[in-house]
């Protein structure tokens, strides 16, 4: 792509080198910006009355988000589109309003006056980092409304945005058509994965082994010489944790001592979190417990519930993960696939409203039904052996999805901060058959 003809210093780091003729400026002075504020928890229900209410990203899909809750008195508003930023971690992340919401304190609607939406949009799309270096917190990052007034961005004529504009929507466009086909790749191979899984753990791998009902519905028939048990039988330790109080600086600066939360689980090998608590926290908090390498972690509530890891460091946890080691009866491995298999059945076990949840007495009366611990191991194998194929094809595509995903975050920086000119870019006409 070709550069503009003359540039100078931006006088912002982030920015570096503009185009001569463009400026900066506060995007206080270019957009409003209105920081929701949460109204009050007898005002928030999960029937559709009143308004839809916005607590923060949990509720963005890749375009609009999707409400889970209503308010009846708004305290703040976000029209059609509007911008819908997330002011809390993970700060940055981005939807656009396609109705009236109340939003709370986790969102900021941006509503375009001097910057075409979509333009805005693509610039704010690639500020994330600029956006969480001005965020402050210690249990969690949030950005304020001056700090989010103060953010600097390019100053563009409408006509050059518009043409930045068009040329990202073709080219992202693409991008995201490929991205969405290699996911939908991922999707069908995790199919498979789980298919191969679910049969091993539940009917074994030996074809001619007489069967028998397991009594549990959603199993179906086991192996004759299977046996079925409570997971509160085969786990001697099960526990959970707690949340030191938010906002604590002695409960949190200069943390050592991992602390899980359920955003963190990964259904699989758990390597590290994100969190670390103060030898004082954990003192304070008698219900904390650190839980051993190879620990089965499974989160009990909300949008997370029933995903998995097995620790692979000593770590404590919140109260949202329930937390199983210690067996003489049941491989780690085992207990990993089998949960892994059964997520939607364990997800049907939960209790709630638009937030289900499942408690440690739910998951303590679980039934699981176990071959002795040599065939435990030769299952395992076999899973290994057998989704081997597909989980390496799951990597490779998943790399395809993050460099594409990284050519498209640069191409939207070179596009918007001036880096290149689009100016009198024209797509590629496509070429057609002669219909002669």
């Amino acid at each position: 792509m070709k550069r503009y003809e003359e540039y100078k210093d931006s006088g912002v780091e982030r920015l570096g080198e503009i185009p001569i003729g463009w400026e900066t400026i506060k995007i206080k002075y270019t957009d409003t910006l209105i920081m929701g504020q949460s109204p009050e928890s007898k005002d928030v229900t999960d029937f559709e009355k009143g308004l839809p209410f916005l607590q923060g990203n949990a509720e963005f899909t890749e375009t609009h988000p999707i409400p889970k809750n209503w308010c009846e008195k708004a305290n703040k508003i976000a029209v059609k589109d509007d911008l819908l930023l997330s002011v809390r971690a993970p700060v940055g992340a981005l939807n656009v309003s396609n109705q009236t919401y109340g939003i709370g304190r986790g969102l900021c609607a941006i509503r375009a006056k001097r910057n075409k939406l979509r333009f805005l949009y693509y610039l704010l799309s690639i500020s994330k980092e600029e956006l969480n270096k001005v965020s402050t917190g210690t249990t969690f990052v949030a950005i304020t409304i001056p700090n989010l007034s103060n953010v600097v961005i390019p100053k563009v004529s409408f006509p050059e945005q518009n043409s930045i504009v068009k040329f990202l929507d073709h080219k992202t466009e693409r991008i995201d058509r490929f991205i969405a086909n290699r996911k939908k790749q991922i999707d069908l191979f995790k199919e498979q994965k789980a298919a191969i899984i679910n049969k091993a753990v539940t009917k074994g791998i030996n074809p001619k082994a007489k069967m028998k009902d397991s009594g549990i519905e959603w199993i179906g028939e086991v192996p004759e010489h299977w046996k079925v048990w409570k997971v509160s039988r085969l786990f001697k330790k099960i526990g959970s944790g707690t949340t030191p109080k938010a906002g604590t600086p002695e409960y949190y600066e200069n943390g050592t001592i991992p602390w899980v939360n359920t955003g963190d689980l990964n259904d699989g090998i758990l390597e590290s979190c994100g969190t670390f608590i103060t030898e004082k926290a954990f003192a304070d908090h008698s219900t904390l417990k650190i839980y051993n390498k190879g620990t089965l972690l499974i989160a009990m509530y909300g949008a997370t519930i029933a995903k998995l890891s097995i620790l692979n460091f000593e770590a404590c946890t919140n109260q949202a993960c329930c937390a199983l080691s210690d067996s003489k009866l049941i491989k780690i491995d085992f207990a990993f696939n089998w949960f892994l298999s059964q997520k939607q059945n364990i997800i049907n076990l939960s209790y709630g409203g638009g937030q289900p949840n499942i408690s440690q007495d739910v998951v303590r009366s679980i039934k699981i039904p176990l071959p002795q611990s040599n065939e435990q191991q030769g299952i395992i194998d076999f899973i290994k052996i057998e989704t081997s194929t597909i989980d390496t094809l799951i990597t490779k595509y998943q790399k395809q999805i993050d460099l594409m995903q990284e050519y498209r975050t640069a191409l939207i920086s070179q596009a918007v901060t001036g880096k290149i000119d689009v100016r009198d870019w024209k797509p590629k006409a496509k070429k057609c058959q002669n219909q002669d």
